[in-house]
């Protein structure tokens, strides 16, 4: 038998939910009534409710708090949104929650009995299928996907020894099904360029496992192999490959479009995939290196599937000119010499008939000369030239001319990147982010401020700080929102709106989540403490 809770602050609805439906052809033996969310809580807590029938706006918390609890503490328990909003972020929000189904008022009393009969069926199955599995075979299937990401991620980062009789002992012992006598594998970076929504870094974990979630199913999809993250929080697709099979990278490309596309829909994302070439497994971390590469070279194509291409086959040919003395004269800060050395070389290719061709020979061996300079202070071309445009492919100079301004500029920025370390970028965005905390502050707009990579922003701030930025932010939206509760008499909505959340409901959820206290607890409090509750309101710049 089954036990339902019906939560509406109406009386009226509650009853004629209760009387509307014969609850017990369904088999519920106990139909309970709440008319807040507190008692609703109580409710729960006392009795084992199977499925709750819920209102959305009710006094002291909405309906979605109360799901978002029952999901946390309860999540066995069915629920239904019954509600008088019509509003798709309503739905929205909902199925975010978990909830099995979202109705509108006035309901049709047959088809909330269908619907919640429905339900129960799931529910039986549910509890059909639980019974008939092994709980050690579970465990065990557990254990076994942590073994094999282990494996990886130790293999990675050369923890592992990649010796033959070593690496078939490690791989009998994580209990990965790969042979390297007869197999290679091929990796697939996939990285996360935008979220187009703000998520906590909590968030943002759930959905990238999620995202590896369905790339086993998308990409893989028949092909042996798995998905990982590594140690530093790079998600990769590895494809077991046959040895003596040729590789079916039209297929991975398709596959990989289409996730691509899927991210975006379900998981607020904008992604690329890099896929890498088939190499003897002890090889993992050299293939898984050059994709990182490809990753921060990236600047002109996001949102888009990438093949690996060698150095030999993209610097295979060098113009006739001799450029080996710049990177000496870009560290140097040498900027004169560097303009006079473009100039003479530019010239000689002039005088000795230079073609397009020559030209496109010479573009890459500038970019290849700067390449050396940035690896070796530990830059990367993504990080240096970012959104500046200056590698864009519509930018590529067309004439002798267009080629000296443009080899002036970039050699000029490589000169200024060197002097930047990563204390001042990460300096940088926090000042900007002290300066807008009362507007939506974006990470691509920060990365547009740094000219990086967005991905490689997010790892760099959390490398130097300790703290995601999406945490810093919101860390920092809340310091000023309790500011402003102390300080000023604004209305709580009106410093939820300046401190950049939009839902009332979240703002006092994630404050009391940082203080342990409701924001308007805390102001009761301050207020308390000042003389003669004197209440002093602020205006102008808000600090920090």
């Amino acid at each position: 038998m089954f036990n339902l809770l019906i939560v509406d602050d109406e009386i009226y609805a509650v009853e004629g939910l209760r009387l509307g439906v014969k609850w017990s052809s369904l088999g519920f033996s106990g139909v309970y009534e709440a008319y807040n969310i507190q008692s609703a809580k109580e409710i729960i807590r006392e009795a084992q409710i199977h499925v709750v029938i819920c209102d959305i706006e009710m006094p002291e918390g909405d309906g979605f708090e109360l799901i978002a609890w029952i999901r946390e503490n309860y999540p066995d328990i069915a629920t239904l949104f019954l509600t008088c909003h019509a509003d798709f972020k309503y739905a929205q929000r909902a199925i975010q929650l978990g909830t099995q189904d979202y109705l509108l008022k006035p309901v049709d009393y047959d088809t909330l009995q269908h619907v919640v009969g429905r339900i129960i069926v799931s529910i039986k199955e549910e509890r059909e299928w639980k019974q008939t599995q092994q709980i050690a075979q579970a465990f065990w299937e557990s254990k076994k996907n942590v073994l094999v990401e282990r494996f990886w991620q130790d293999l990675l980062s050369a923890r592992l020894s990649t010796t033959a009789e070593r690496l078939e002992q490690t791989l009998h012992e994580f209990k990965v099904s790969f042979d390297p006598g007869q197999m290679n594998v091929l990796p697939i970076l996939i990285s996360i360029e935008q979220w187009t929504q703000v998520f906590t870094e909590r968030d943002e974990e759930l959905m990238e496992y999620a995202m590896r979630k369905v790339a086993e199913e998308m990409i893989l999809d028949g092909f042996p192999g798995c998905t990982v993250q590594d140690r530093n929080g790079v998600n990769l697709v590895i494809v077991y490959c046959e040895m003596l099979q040729p590789v079916a990278i039209e297929v991975l490309l398709g596959r990989c479009e289409n996730f691509i596309t899927y991210c975006e829909r379900h998981f607020y994302c904008r992604a690329s995939c890099y896929i890498g070439e088939k190499l003897p497994i002890e090889q993992t971390k050299q293939g898984y290196e050059h994709l990182l590469k490809m990753e921060y070279d990236n600047i002109a194509k996001s949102h888009s599937v990438h093949l690996f291409i060698s150095a030999n086959e993209k610097f295979a040919r060098l113009p006739s000119v001799n450029l080996s003395d710049w990177p000496a004269l870009i560290e140097q800060d040498e900027g004169v010499i560097l303009r006079q050395q473009i100039h003479k070389t530019l010239s000689r290719l002039k005088d000795e008939g230079g073609n397009a061709e020559a030209l496109l020979i010479y573009y890459h061996n500038v970019l290849q000369c700067i390449y050396l300079v940035l690896q070796k202070q530990g830059k990367s071309i993504q990080e240096v030239f970012g959104e500046a445009g200056v590698l864009e492919p519509t930018s590529f100079p067309k004439t002798i001319n267009q080629m000296e301004e443009w080899a002036i500029k970039v050699t000029g920025m490589a000169i200024h990147a060197i002097k930047m370390n990563e204390d001042s970028i990460v300096r940088q965005v926090k000042e900007y982010i002290e300066a807008h905390l009362d507007e939506r502050i974006e990470r691509m707009e920060l990365s547009e401020l740094v000219h990086l990579n967005p991905a490689y922003l997010s790892r760099l701030f959390k490398k130097e700080t300790q703290e995601s930025l999406t945490e810093y932010i919101l860390s920092r939206k809340m310091q000023l929102s309790k500011k402003l509760l102390r300080g000023s008499n604004k209305p709580i909505s009106e410093i939820a709106l300046i401190a950049g959340f939009s839902n009332l409901s979240y703002f006092s959820k994630a404050f009391k989540k940082l203080f342990q206290v409701s924001p308007m607890a805390y102001r009761k409090q301050s207020n308390s403490d000042k003389p003669n509750g004197i209440i002093q309101n602020s205006g102008g710049k808000y600090e920090s």
